[in-house]
């Protein structure tokens, strides 16, 4: 599947109001799909074992399952949106032969599966600090290859938490919808880096 028709499909999946207490933001088809081209052509998606940690509505989960993942653990503590993403699977899927998907409503400190791939969009750590190392210490506990979104700056300290080797440093930007109270403009791109960390073999 191409990258435009990738994002065209996602673009067209179901999203909710996120809670702030979480920094829950919603990624858009376009930015999930460029995260999951660019994973996709390093080979780290088709017939990989892949987990969405954090996952939300399940766009890049989803994203995987259409590119070729043999399966996709979907994994969030928010059992509404775990509920809104296993509906987006079946919307994007259906009719498709598609690899298995399993939903999992939990803390990501809960997770004791091993996967090939992981693809996450984490918290900032803004609003509570720590909780976007949190995820990258789990993601790299669970995977040797990991995708994870970063605000921008944060590469040289996330690599020094994690014995990965972090091999790819790749620019993007979120566009933030007005979502929150607090939202003073109706968007506002943020600046961030999806980091790919492999594990280094000793």
């Amino acid at each position: 599947m191409k990258k435009k028709h990738l994002a065209i499909t996602l673009s067209q999946l179901k999203t909710a109001q996120f809670h702030v207490d979480l920094e829950q933001y919603m990624l858009t088809g376009d930015l999930a799909a460029e995260i999951l081209i660019t994973a996709h052509d390093f080979g780290d998606i088709a017939g990989k074992q892949v987990a969405d940690l954090g996952c939300g509505s399940g766009l890049l989960g989803t994203g995987a399952l259409l590119l070729g993942a043999e399966s996709v653990h979907f994994v969030d503590c928010d059992c509404d949106l775990m509920a809104m993403a296993r509906e987006n699977v079946h919307t994007a899927t259906k009719g498709l032969k598609t690899g298995k998907a399993s939903f999992t409503c939990c803390t990501v400190e809960s997770i004791t599966f091993h996967v090939d791939t992981v693809v996450q969009n984490p918290p900032f750590g803004t609003k509570k600090r720590g909780s976007d190392l949190q995820f990258l210490k789990k993601a790299t506990a669970i995977s040797p290859t990991v995708y994870s979104l970063h605000k921008k700056g944060n590469a040289a300290f996330l690599q020094k938490q994690t014995e990965h080797m972090l091999t790819h440093i790749i620019e993007m930007k979120v566009p933030l919808y007005r979502s929150y109270s607090f939202h003073e403009k109706k968007v506002v791109n943020i600046e961030v880096e999806l980091l790919r960390f492999e594990k280094v073999n000793p």
